[in-house]
């Protein structure tokens, strides 16, 4: 797959007053123990320690594990609509094909449900029942697909199809459902074919390609 040089990174916003930042060292530490090992190893004992503070501090701020999640995961939501506002400012993308966007979508997408799918699978277990963690995910989704109509609003008149813009915004529910299910059948133990991200990333592009009626784009040389 060609390579598109857009810096594919997870924002981490900064922290806002002095006050929060015992919430914030809470909030990391649990983050942390997501990622090594999945929503077993979040204990309260284990967040105390991690974030270097008190099983007071903690009760102070979160009532219970489950309130850390929630607050974890809505954390999560505005971290993850600032990392789609730097990758996809129109400045950054001047001058670029619709395709080289596409690819940069696909690569920063597979990146991060990859790296971060521990914290995904265990947010979907621990608060797949509760409406508000629905709801959040729901109003990203919104905000994600309007970014992506912003950012391709000067390429809408390349994309063959009858709803250049409800295709768009089809194109992004395919590419995060996709993600999103890869981490459920990994998570639950289910076996699957298993595919390697190149080829995952391939395979996403031919069918986002083909659908949008996008053409593939020449690889650049590099001076």
């Amino acid at each position: 797959m060609d390579k598109v040089d857009v810096p594919l990174n997870w924002v981490h916003t900064p922290q806002q007053a002095r006050s929060q930042k015992t919430l914030e060292r809470l909030l990391d530490a649990a983050e942390a123990l997501l990622l090594e090992g999945g929503l077993d190893a979040v204990t309260v004992p284990a967040v105390v320690h991690r974030a270097r503070s008190s099983v007071g501090a903690f009760y102070a701020r979160f009532p219970d594990k489950q309130a850390l999640l929630v607050t974890l995961h809505e954390r999560a939501c505005r971290q993850s609509v600032a990392a789609a506002d730097q990758l996809l400012a129109p400045p950054l993308w001047r001058g670029r094909s619709l395709d080289e966007i596409l690819q940069a979508a696909v690569a920063f997408a597979i990146q991060t449900f990859g790296t971060r799918r521990s914290v995904m699978a265990a947010f979907q277990q621990a608060l797949g029942g509760d409406p508000s963690y629905a709801l959040r995910r729901a109003h990203n989704g919104i905000a994600l697909t309007q970014r992506v109509l912003t950012l391709l609003a000067p390429h809408l008149p390349q994309i063959r199809h009858p709803s250049p813009e409800r295709a768009v915004a089809m194109a992004v529910r395919v590419l995060t459902a996709t993600l999103e299910q890869r981490i459920a059948l990994q998570a639950s133990g289910v076996p699957e074919v298993q595919i390697d991200d190149d080829t995952l990333a391939s395979e996403l592009l031919t069918l986002l390609r083909s659908y949008l009626g996008v053409e593939r784009s020449v690889s650049r040389s590099r001076g």
